[in-house]
């Protein structure tokens, strides 16, 4: 199961949207970073198709059956999550 397939409910979301970076010039119910740079929208949870989209990614993989531990989960931008997926899916080039 991957944690897309999950459903968050609205307790645990804000939990983790609180791990993302704050910067002060920017309300953070509204905006925040997450560990990679990139922006996210607290509104754009869930949306691949904004810039400004996120989800929540685990730390260290989660084996069926494992429960989601709050501590595991951190937010990520849409584009970071999909970005990251496909360079560890991609071969080495060794170049």
């Amino acid at each position: 199961m991957e944690l897309k397939d999950i459903y968050w409910d609205r307790s645990v979301k804000e939990a983790v949207w609180k791990k993302g970076q704050i910067n002060p010039d920017y309300s953070p119910h509204v905006l925040r970073w997450d560990k990679y740079g990139r922006i996210m929208m607290w509104t754009k949870y869930g949306r691949t198709d904004s810039m400004f989209g996120w989800t929540i990614e685990a730390n260290d993989p989660i084996v069926d059956g494992s429960m989601a531990i709050l501590d595991n989960l951190h937010p990520v931008n849409s584009f970071s999550s999909t970005r990251r997926k496909k360079d560890l899916e991609s071969p080495s080039t060794g170049g």
